[in-house]
């Protein structure tokens, strides 16, 4: 099997796995404990914040545990009257939204004019560092210094980004940021919420003191000790991110060669080098899927998010396509374990399932569809 839909969430590194089972089994102690044996359950979620700090350049009391990325969004959001984001945002911030969403370029970029034009009367500003489903990286400087300049605080949502690029949250005004463990092989049911040094904050979650009583309830203690170790790998991997465009260019290439020529979406703006999201015309991205899963190549017709919901993404329909050329759209989303055989692999299962849709097709049966 071939796994390339890793934006919806990675295998857990074998690395990870060892490190969380002490804490399912005898280092099952309640971090708040006194006793000596939990001090020592409590010093390794410490290190794990260290750890997850160390991963997007920030401190370690300014990183706190949560159950993932969409609960991180959600209380940053809480933290605004009226937000300004982007119409390509992952659901966790469109359904949370209370403000409005500025448009994006046909390639996927924000639109600095009407961004700047937007952010009067908006008390906080939200946006991906690079966005879900098309890996697009937004000009996070150059957003993030005009809602400072407009007086809004700034969180970012660096859940696809952070582990893939180079993430320093103090290089950037930004004042709370959103990242998950499963998308950096880690555990699922785990992600972190930064709030930088000074900046206002109310919790979402009261009760005990856990988290500095910025957020209450037991720790995940094996899921955060995971984290912490997904987010030194990471760390220690980035070269391997970086070689991964490298591979997708090789993919591409393979099909081209093969007569497949897909166009990229988005292709034209800064991506994240192990995303690939494209179509190609004539083939329905469903028909393509339902050939590809039997044959061993897993990918995703959109985010997992919105996989189980018939509307055509709404991600790239802020990017002005049209409602065919979405439904064409597949995405692929490499790991760090990627090598060029998969990929050699992968392009020839993809270029057979191509010519078997389009063996079926004429100008009087028109394009194969799939409905749901």
């Amino acid at each position: 099997m071939i796994y390339w839909d890793n934006n919806a969430t990675t295998s857990i590194a074998p690395e990870v796995l060892d490190a969380m089972l002490p804490f399912l089994r005898e280092n099952y102690y309640n971090p708040s404990a006194s006793y000596a044996v939990a001090k020592q359950v409590r010093r390794a979620l410490e290190v794990a914040r260290e750890q997850v700090a160390a991963l997007v350049g920030a401190h370690p009391d300014e990183i706190i545990f949560t159950s993932g990325g969409t609960e991180a969004t959600v209380t940053a959001l809480g933290q605004f009257e009226q937000t300004l984001t982007l119409a390509t945002e992952h659901p966790a911030t469109l359904r949370t939204l209370r403000g409005e969403a500025c448009p994006v370029l046909s390639n996927g970029v924000a639109d600095l004019l009407i961004w700047k034009g937007m952010l009067p009367g908006h008390d906080g500003a939200s946006f991906a560092w690079a966005n879900h489903e098309t890996g697009v990286i937004q000009p996070v400087r150059s957003l993030c210094a005009a809602a400072a300049d407009a007086g809004a605080r700034v969180h970012v949502d660096i859940v696809q980004a952070a582990g893939k690029i180079p993430v320093a949250l103090h290089d950037y005004a930004i004042d709370y940021a959103s990242v998950s463990a499963h998308k950096i092989h880690g555990p699922k049911g785990v992600g972190a919420l930064y709030v930088r040094r000074g900046a206002v904050f109310q919790p979402k979650m009261t009760g005990g003191a856990q988290e500095d009583y910025r957020r209450s309830g037991t720790e995940n203690v094996a899921g955060i000790v995971g984290f912490g170790k997904a987010a030194e790998l990471a760390r220690a991997a980035a070269e391997q991110y970086a070689s991964l465009a490298r591979l997708r260019t090789r993919f591409l290439e393979a099909l081209q060669a093969e007569g497949v020529s897909p166009e990229e979406n988005g292709g034209t703006a800064p991506r994240l080098p192990h995303v690939l999201n494209m179509r190609v015309p004539g083939c329905s991205a469903e028909s393509l899927f339902l050939l590809l899963e039997p044959l061993g190549l897993l990918c995703s017709t959109g985010s997992a998010c919105t996989s189980a919901e018939p509307e055509p993404s709404h991600v790239l329909r802020a990017m002005g396509m049209p409602d065919k050329h979405i439904r064409e759209s597949i995405r692929f989303s490499f790991n760090r374990y990627t090598t060029e055989a998969e990929v050699d692999e992968a392009a020839a299962i993809f270029i057979k399932v191509v010519r078997k849709v389009k063996s079926v097709q004429s100008a009087v049966t028109g394009p194969v569809m799939v409905y749901r």
